[in-house]
């Protein structure tokens, strides 16, 4: 699961006898085994009044070590997160104990939607409509636990197929998918001749030949995943003899939970809330079927068979629930004595995405299109195309006083300044409309608006230039086909720095 740091996250831990509860935070990127030695934060929260259960709160300290950045080049900016809980009784003494890893992003989720994440689709952008230039390249960003396949068409036809894996690395949880793969990083094919070391020469002939067989003119891509998500049962290796509820003559005991008895005795172990309705799961567990008829893994009390075991080995089912949230295993049936096992028992959910995205090529010949990339509600890094009419402006700053230019023979020079200006800065400003587009880019821009790093990209005779700007811009009134007709917007940004170089 991952975390959407600039909304709120608790994560709590309870007891009946818990006085207090101490919370240690490890933040890290890059491969999952390399946990830091110390925690970057250690807290400590005692309870409130007569209540059972600890709250902390952890987006916030989490935030604090992911800084996605931008400079032409698109690499996937996430972070682990280890959570360990412990709470204590007023004697000091362990009550219980909770550590879970996860994935911590740069997003967030809006107030009617407390509780999304990025766990429930391959996609990272909301829009299923793409506005691209002609001979540009565009890239998809997706979270690779899905393991998505990307189909590229041009008509019916295949262009290409990229298959993203998965990675146990924080650096590979997101990755930016274009026709080519996830390593390109020129726009252009111009740029492309020009980063590799050759000399472009545009012609009209060399243009329509990329336009009629160019891999970047796509109409659509089709994005499927599956993802299995983290594990739901608690202690499922039966290493104590705690959390499983047992029924019957069922004992844990030995790495395993035993079921052994006479005809007509019932054995088996629980445990509530591990389903949600109409979610699916994999369950897994290793068996051993020593007599009898074998053993039933179910949803509830009331027969709704998950799968039925009747030898020894390792099994895997998949199942969806309508409405039970109890996992149950026990012996298959009561009409003979019987002696069996299960052990590693693990529940998972099933998440499969698929969606298509249409993607529309734009021509524009006559305004100079600006590319702008902000972080998105995901927490990735979106583009989108400015098509039409720029307009670029500079406001200057600046003190003045009056000079005496008067000197000892009680001349002056005309050349001299009598009003003179000093501590003189500019900051430039750039205007731009959008074009017409659909009204699937209402979103689009709304987390352009709410993102907090912006950048423009300028090419200038080939090469790229990254210039972080600031969306000036304040309100926005959505507009829709059925009021407007056409939906084009214009927004003012403001360069992040001044025009003069005054970083020291």
């Amino acid at each position: 699961m991952a975390i959407n740091t600039r909304s709120p996250y608790y994560v709590s831990i309870s007891d009946a006898s818990i006085s207090y509860a101490t919370l240690n935070l490890y933040v890290w990127s890059g491969a999952l085994a390399s946990v830091p030695a110390t925690a970057q934060y250690t807290l400590k929260k005692s309870i409130i009044s007569t209540n059972t259960k600890v709250s902390f709160e952890v987006a916030e300290l989490i935030r604090d070590y992911i800084e996605v950045t931008f400079n032409g080049t698109y690499s996937g900016q996430a972070v682990y997160v280890k959570i360990d809980l412990e709470a204590f009784n007023s004697s000091d003494v362990s009550l219980e104990t909770s550590t879970n890893t996860l994935f911590g992003f740069d997003g967030y989720s809006y107030f009617e939607e407390p509780t999304f994440n990025v766990d429930t689709n391959a996609l990272l952008i909301s829009n299923r409509t793409i506005f691209t230039l002609s001979d540009n390249l565009f890239r998809i960003p997706v979270y690779s636990a899905f393991a998505p396949t990307l189909t590229f068409y041009k008509g019916n036809e295949i262009i290409s197929t990229q298959i993203v894996n998965t990675s146990t690395d924080s650096t590979e949880q997101i990755k930016y998918i274009s026709v080519y793969g996830s390593t390109t990083d020129y726009d252009t094919y111009a740029e492309r001749v020009i980063e590799s070391g050759g000399v472009y020469e545009g012609s009209l002939c060399l243009n329509n030949f990329f336009d009629s067989i160019d891999a970047g003119v796509i109409d659509k891509v089709n994005v499927i995943g599956t993802r299995i998500g983290s594990e739901i049962i608690e202690n499922g290796d039966f290493a104590t003899d705690s959390i499983w509820v047992k029924q019957g003559t069922a004992t844990i005991s030995g790495g395993s939970a035993n079921f052994v008895g006479a005809i007509g005795d019932w054995a088996g172990v629980s445990q509530s809330v591990v389903f949600e309705a109409g979610k699916t799961y994999i369950v897994t567990l290793d068996a051993v079927v020593t007599s009898g008829l074998g053993i039933k893994v179910q949803d509830s009390l009331v027969d709704s068979s998950i799968g039925v075991i009747t030898t020894t080995g390792s099994y895997t089912f998949e199942h969806t629930t309508a409405t039970s949230t109890t996992l149950v295993i026990g012996r298959k049936d009561g009409a003979s004595a019987f002696n069996c096992s299960v052990d590693n028992v693990s529940v998972k959910e099933k998440v499969e995405s698929s969606d298509n995205i249409i993607i529309k090529t734009i021509d524009e010949c006559k305004y100079e299109p600006k590319k702008v990339t902000f972080i998105n509600k995901f927490g990735v890094l979106q583009d989108m195309y400015f098509f039409k009419k720029s307009v670029e402006k500079m406001k200057v700053k600046k003190e003045s006083y009056k000079a005496n230019i008067r000197n000892y023979s009680n001349t002056y020079s005309i050349n001299e300044h009598v009003n003179r200006d000093f501590n003189v800065s500019g900051s430039e400003s750039i205007t731009l409309s959008s074009g017409f587009l659909n009204e699937t880019y209402n979103e689009v821009f709304k987390q352009m608006m709410l993102s907090e790093k912006v950048w423009i990209t300028n090419v200038l005779e080939g090469v790229e230039q990254v210039l972080s700007i600031n969306v000036k811009t304040s309100n926005i009134t959505y507009k829709t086909s059925l009021n407007d007709r056409l939906v084009e917007y214009t927004f003012d940004f403001d360069n992040s720095y001044n025009t003069i170089n005054n970083i020291r």
